[in-house]
C-alpha cells in the first residue's frame, strides 16, 4: 500500500467550487446521487417520522461518498492537466 502511494502522483489542490462544477458537468453522477437519496427515503418510509431524515442520510452517505470520490478524482485530473498541459492534439 505504501509503495502504491509513493508511486501515485501528488494530489492536486481542488476547491469546493471546482468539485461542484465537476459534479454539475456529469448528469450521470447527479442522477446517481439523487437516486441514492430517493431509494434511501423509500427504504426508511416505514420508520417513525422523526427517524426519516437521519436514517435516509445515513443510507445515502455510502453511495454518495463513492460517487463524490469519483468526481473528486476527475477534478484532480483536470487540475493536473491545467497545471501541466500536454502537447498532444
Amino acid at each position: 500500500m505504501a509503495a502504491a502511494r509513493q508511486a501515485a502522483p501528488p494530489p492536486a489542490p481542488v476547491s469546493m467550487g471546482e468539485l461542484l462544477r465537476e459534479a454539475l458537468h456529469s448528469p450521470r453522477d447527479l442522477l446517481l446521487m439523487l437516486g441514492a437519496l430517493v431509494v434511501a427515503m423509500l427504504v426508511t418510509s416505514p420508520l417513525p417520522t422523526y427517524l426519516w431524515g437521519p436514517a435516509a442520510l445515513l443510507l445515502a452517505a455510502i453511495p454518495g461518498t463513492r460517487i463524490m470520490s469519483r468526481v473528486h478524482a476527475r477534478a484532480e485530473q483536470r487540475a493536473r492537466e491545467r497545471e501541466h498541459p500536454t502537447d498532444e492534439p
